[in-house]
């Protein structure tokens, strides 16, 4: 396994980039980044003891001694595999692949990741939120922006402001998956964790994950990975990711499920017209968007687009002032870099930053944001 570290962002890239063998048995794969990076699983587990109820890890137990019947063979593999590499028990590790799902389990409202009021917290706690500091103060979560320029190109640019935890940020890594000794794609994800966060299918198509619905609700995604053998969304497009190269084809396997939870996914192409917002149920899309002659870019924060925004997490309407105010010839790297790290677009609540395309996927590189 190749491993890059550091280069003239190195004050912000805190992680690293690898290589991962498609052709090598799935037990095998994360072996080798599993060993590097084991000095900072046990910072996990610590994080899951501290946040997730006792209820909850019977349940994850129970996915773990069978997890070949709750996940796709070779994922489950690679799960069994990179656990001993990382020094973690197998249940940690499907913990782990499930963060999205359970994320807010145990979390009071002064914990959550949410930086506008948080609506299904008692009115109390609420003022928690109205007293913090006013650096503090604004929307969170995530944006993702597919973008036209000026000469055609596909531009995808998305922040993710999920305030990822300390233990996870730290395993963070862009991989390339190999396979017959030629990158296939470039994805980004914590080391043990199996699915993608966001990622390019080289000279194909972009991807990026934006919550809906704060990731659903937590028994019932639990019942949907335990009776229904979904995927996780994360594992869902690593798939489609492996097995489909062109734009249209990605947006046709994307949009069917069977998913854990709802979520949106961003997508980007090759050619002036290709760019979309899929608006994912657990079964299959609820709603595509994409990109036409009358607009030039797309923008996803964390709401239906159809809906108005919540007055506690408008960040809709800035991030599309900011998108107006490039137009189609600042549509590149460092423009749309700029707008991704304008407020309320950027704020303290964003764990890391990528600008990339799929005409380009060699300058595929995420900047992690220290806490």
């Amino acid at each position: 396994m190749k491993l890059i570290c550091g280069n003239l962002f190195s004050l912000l890239l805190r992680g690293c980039r690898i290589q991962l063998n498609l052709d090598l048995p799935p037990g095998e794969r994360w072996v080798e980044a599993g060993k590097q990076y084991s000095k900072y699983a046990p910072a996990v587990i610590a994080y899951f003891e501290e946040f997730l109820p006792s209820w909850l890890l019977p349940v994850i137990e129970e996915i773990a001694s069978d997890i070949k019947t709750y996940f796709p063979e070779d994922y489950a593999e690679e799960m069994v595999g990179v656990a001993p590499a990382l020094g973690l028990k197998l249940g940690d590790v499907v913990m782990m692949n499930l963060i999205y799902q359970i994320e807010h389990i145990g979390l009071n409202c002064s914990a959550s990741n949410n930086t506008g009021p948080v609506p299904n917290c008692p009115a109390e706690k609420k003022k928690w939120d109205a007293a913090r500091d006013e650096r503090e103060k604004g929307p969170g979560l995530c944006t993702s922006i597919v973008a036209r320029a000026g000469d055609g190109q596909i531009f995808h640019g998305r922040n993710l402001d999920w305030s990822i935890p300390a233990a996870l940020r730290t395993l963070m890594v862009d991989v390339d998956y190999v396979r017959n000794g030629s990158i296939v794609f470039t994805a980004s994800q914590p080391v043990g964790f199996i699915g993608i966060m966001h990622g390019v299918r080289h000279d194909g198509w972009t991807y990026s994950l934006d919550a809906r619905g704060k990731g659903g609700k937590v028994l019932v995604n639990l019942l949907q990975a335990l009776l229904v053998n979904s995927l996780t969304v994360g594992q869902h497009v690593r798939r489609v990711m492996e097995t489909v190269g062109d734009f249209e084809g990605a947006i046709t396997a994307l949009a069917r499920g069977p998913m854990i939870n709802e979520a949106y996914l961003t997508v980007g192409g090759i050619t002036p017209d290709q760019g979309a917002i899929i608006t994912m149920g657990r079964e299959r899309a609820a709603n595509i968007l994409r990109l036409n002659q009358s607009a030039f870019y797309l923008l996803e924060t964390n709401y239906d687009h159809w809906e108005p925004v919540p007055s506690y997490d408008d960040r809709r309407t800035p991030g599309r002032a900011h998108m107006d105010a490039i137009g189609t010839k600042g549509v590149d790297y460092a423009g749309m870099y700029g707008v991704l790290t304008q407020w309320p677009t950027f704020n303290h609540h964003t764990d890391f930053t990528i600008v990339y395309s799929a005409a380009n996927s060699s300058m595929y590189q995420t900047y992690i944001w220290p806490e």
